[in-house]
């Protein structure tokens, strides 16, 4: 297969007939096919890579037997007080300070 990083006699070969192609098929304005190199060149490439920039099928995360995506654990951490008995997560801050100051005064108010 060749290198077609690099400009090797096949690549600018194909890059001018598809110049060639692309001029004829706008019905070869006075430009010129030269003003059809950098379409010319991305199809040579795509031509070349035909399966260059898709996305995978598989799933970024584990997906159960029941076909749902399986969570992590912590998820749960930012979804505030549970209900019923106090415990931990009453003492937790559920939404960020909006400013530093604020945040040590805060802080401060604690101790």
């Amino acid at each position: 297969m060749n290198d077609w990083t690099k400009d090797s006699a096949s690549k600018k070969a194909r890059v001018a007939a598809l110049m060639q192609e692309l001029w004829k098929a706008d019905q070869s304005p006075a430009c010129g096919p030269e003003a059809y190199r950098e379409r010319a060149e991305e199809l040579a490439s795509m031509e070349q890579h035909p399966h260059a920039g898709e996305v995978s099928a598989r799933p970024e995360w584990p997906v159960g037997s029941n076909g749902q995506p399986i969570e992590e654990a912590w998820i749960e951490d930012n979804l505030g007080n549970p209900g019923g008995a106090m415990n931990e997560l009453d003492d937790h801050r559920e939404t960020p300070y909006a400013t530093r100051k604020e945040e040590a005064e805060h802080l401060r108010s604690d101790d």
